[in-house]
């Protein structure tokens, strides 16, 4: 029921004269052509209304069309366009859920929208599209899920667009609608005549089971094209186990003053680990290259172990699977630095009925703690962009020896890059780079402190004022975070001091030019500092694999 392809949500609207003078009275020029040029042939056009307010004042294309930037009400303002139809503005306002984007969105005679989905648009997945037709000619014809919708002027819809759908405009007058983003709630869910959402609080055991096994089939399964679609369903995973262990996610004036600081780094806060289950292609990524290593480790005679270090509230890498294997196949040991976040997960371990897969609860430092036991995969997700700050390198190093021969880390590998940046923001590419693998780690921890240095010579063309380093991780095999899929794969650019631009300068005019060196701490500060190696030094065996 939650996929109904259309619902007509509303009759009547008056469609007053104003609106249709302001319409109009709009030039042609101010209309758009979409810029999915292969989705349509004729005209199809945008008139922005409201969108990201921090496009306010810029171009209408980015207005128009750089929408999925943001998910939450607050990122979107009115634009100044909309003053122009103020029936339309109390019509928006009456709208008792969190509108995102507002569009006129105009159709020509002839033109045709040729089949295609608009991945995670539709109330299941939980922000929706409403469509207010002010104009239409009735040879217009909406196909949704191979069903013809007929939207006639006055009507407010619901039209499901994570399903297929198409427009074929065989008239001679031009359709406009006002097409509407917004977030689904109960006031829609009821419009809509579908039950009120629920907490997992008021499921039963065996409905929260099941939630969480649609929830990781959903992840796990999901077509790697469409994996944008996931955003909502993780968003909401972490809302829900955020009620469920009755945890803050977003307290007001958040100052995340309950960080450890450890000799090797900062342990970040309860709030701010379950906050990073936000960043949804992270968790989706994750997720997936767990779950193929697991996969890659049943045995019929004995469990895959695991040592889950640095948990958070939620082991949101490994929860959502915890459920598609049983005690027999799986058991988990989890670690986290903090008590109170090994609290909540228990709560939410005990609240899916999944006690049978933990082997028990540790509260210490990873950086520190033994084991006798040896785990076919240890996961932690303790890490920054450019491995700074926090003791993902440190912990590593001293869990890898707990591994069994056939075991791997989670991440597989940390894969660092670097460029140089000039003046204007451009990128040189630069021969220095390192990877954090189960190889280098080891190496680390038995005592080769030069294990992640690197170093690289700079192009004779001069004018580099920073070193940006770009992380990319391997999950496991072809599960990857490449840059900007989330924060731990944002640019680390170090910039050039003005002692640092003199000494270059120098080198410059020598023969032998610069060579820039990138030190890696592991201490209580973790990260790379920048120098640069004497003219003459053979970097050969510094510039990296």
């Amino acid at each position: 029921m939650l996929d109904m392809k259309a619902y007509q949500l509303r009759t009547g609207f008056k469609i007053t004269q104003s609106i249709l003078t302001a319409l109009h009275a709009l030039p042609e020029s101010a209309w758009l052509s979409h810029v999915n040029l292969a989705c349509y042939s004729g005209k199809w056009q945008v008139y922005p209304l409201r969108g990201l307010a921090k496009y306010s004042r810029q171009s209408p294309i980015l207005q128009a069309f750089s929408l999925e930037e943001s998910v939450l009400a607050d990122d979107f303002s009115d634009y100044s366009t909309l003053m122009a139809f103020p029936d339309l503005t109390t019509f928006i306002a009456q709208l008792s859920c969190p509108v995102l984007s507002v569009r006129l969105m105009r159709l020509r005679p002839g033109a045709t929208i040729a089949p295609h989905r608009d991945h995670g648009l539709c109330i299941s997945q939980g922000q929706v599209r409403l469509h207010l037709c002010l104009q239409t000619d009735p040879h217009v014809d909406f196909i949704v899920a191979g069903e013809s919708i007929h939207m006639a002027e006055g009507e407010l819809w619901y039209l499901n667009a994570d399903k297929e759908h198409a427009v074929y405009h065989r008239g001679s007058i031009d359709r406009i609608h006002v097409v509407i983003d917004c977030v689904a709630n109960d006031w829609l869910r009821n419009m809509l005549d579908l039950p009120e959402h629920r907490e997992l609080t008021d499921y039963s055991l065996s409905a929260r089971q099941a939630w969480l096994a649609t929830l990781a089939e959903q992840i796990v399964f999901c077509l790697h094209e469409e994996r944008f679609s996931l955003r909502q369903p993780v968003r909401e995973m972490v809302t829900s186990l955020a009620k469920l262990t009755e945890l803050e996610l977003h307290p007001d004036l958040f100052l995340d003053t309950d960080f450890t600081m450890t000799s090797h780094g900062k342990a970040v806060s309860m709030t701010t680990a379950a906050q990073c289950a936000e960043e949804f292609l992270r968790t989706v990524m994750f997720v997936r290259g767990i779950h193929q290593a697991l996969n890659e480790r049943l045995d019929a005679e004995q469990s895959v172990s695991v040592l889950y270090a640095g948990t958070g509230p939620f082991a949101t890498l490994l929860l959502p699977l915890m459920g598609m294997f049983s005690a027999a196949q799986l058991q988990v040991t989890m670690l986290d630095i903090h008590s109170e976040s090994l609290e909540k997960l228990q709560v939410l371990i005990k609240a899916f009925g999944l006690d049978d897969r933990v082997v028990g609860y540790i509260c210490a430092d990873a950086t520190s703690w033994h084991s006798e036991d040896k785990f076919d995969l240890v996961i932690s997700e303790t890490m920054k962009a450019a491995l700074d700050t926090e003791p993902q390198v440190s912990i590593f190093a001293n869990v890898v020896s707990f591994l069994k021969p056939t075991g791997s880390l989670i991440p597989q590998a940390v894969e660092l890059t670097t460029n140089g940046l000039d003046l204007n923001g451009k990128r040189i590419p630069l021969t220095a780079k390192r990877q954090l693998d189960r190889r280098t780690v080891s190496d680390f921890a038995n005592g080769n402190q030069y294990a992640f240095d690197m170093s690289a010579p700079l192009p004779e063309l001069g004018g580099i004022q920073a070193i940006e380093i770009c992380t990319e991780i391997q999950v496991y095999g072809p599960h990857r975070l490449t840059n900007y899929d989330s924060s731990l794969n944002l640019p680390f650019v170090i910039p050039f001091s003005s002692s640092t631009k003199q000494i270059i300068s120098d080198s410059d005019k020598s023969e032998a030019g610069s060579v820039v060196k990138l030190a890696y701490s592991a201490g209580s500060d973790p990260g790379y500092t920048l120098s640069f190696l004497p003219s003459t030094t053979d970097t050969a065996k510094n510039e990296g694999y």
